[in-house]
């Protein structure tokens, strides 16, 4: 599957009815199609899947990185 997909297979990826995806996507669940295409982006959905089921943060490398070097002083 390539990594942008349109709504219907976006909510059939992650297993949602429709109507629940976009419910999802509205409240900020899951993140928008983006801008340019009107796609969604596959691997941002696992993400945010990840962050909902507690698998993943919502920190990045930097943040991290900020992080360690302040205890580092």
């Amino acid at each position: 599957m390539a990594r942008l997909a349109t709504e219907k297979e976006a909510s059939d990826y992650i297993g949602l009815d429709l109507a629940t995806f976009r419910i999802w996507v509205e409240g900020g669940r899951l993140p928008k199609p983006l801008v340019d295409c009107g796609k969604f982006d596959l691997k941002a959905m696992d993400a945010a899947l990840d962050c909902l089921s507690g698998l993943g943060s919502s920190s990045d490398a930097l943040d991290v990185w900020l992080r360690q070097k302040a205890e580092w002083r």
